[in-house]
């Protein structure tokens, strides 16, 4: 990205004193945190199987799956049971979930608080299984598995497209030094 502005390219960029690098290392996990929040990247979907416990609360999803950032729609299941979980429920579906009588066997979620709801609550040791969408998204062990969620080495790669980051890169780094940067978008998106 430093060559494509035309800056210096650095030698070193984590702990860089440097002005123009610690921007374009911002810049640069600035640009992988949106790209796993905007979208579905196959090599960051992950599945889960969750051994339930006998309470409305299964705990805090950080302890259930430490990288999640989202859930993949539609794809979790009680595999003891072969029923379908819908949601996860917004906070006014699942007051008016709460508020009804209900005696059915349609299973429901949401997260409140960081912790993964359920209702009805479940017996304990059914296995409750979903895919979701990882947070992590930089390599720092070199192994080709994503388990950061922004650069702390020069050695650190990404799981995601580079070509993709640099892009973002460029464009992000032109925009808060006040450039022009209306063509290098137009390339990004």
């Amino acid at each position: 990205a430093a060559n494509e502005i035309g800056v210096p390219s650095p030698n070193a960029v984590v702990g860089s004193t440097d002005t123009t690098v610690i921007q374009l290392l911002a810049a640069a996990n600035r640009e992988g945190r949106n790209l796993v929040a905007g979208y579905d990247w196959e090599v960051l979907i992950k599945e889960e199987a969750h051994s339930a416990i006998a309470n409305e609360s299964q705990g805090t999803m950080a302890s259930i799956a430490s990288d999640f950032e989202r859930f993949s729609n539609n794809t979790m299941w009680n595999r003891t049971t072969d029923r379908k979980y819908y949601g996860p429920l917004n906070n006014a579906q699942w007051q008016r979930l709460k508020a009804s009588v209900s005696s059915g066997i349609t299973n429901y979620f949401r997260i409140r608080g960081g912790n993964l709801l359920f209702s009805p609550t479940p017996p304990a040791g059914e296995t409750v299984a979903f895919e979701y969408i990882s947070k992590n998204w930089v390599d720092t062990n070199g192994d080709g598995s994503a388990n950061a969620t922004s650069y702390a080495a020069d050695s650190n790669t990404t799981v995601l497209d580079e070509d993709i980051i640099t892009l973002g890169v460029i464009w992000r780094f032109l925009k808060q030094k006040g450039l022009p940067y209306d063509n290098q978008f137009q390339e990004y998106r």
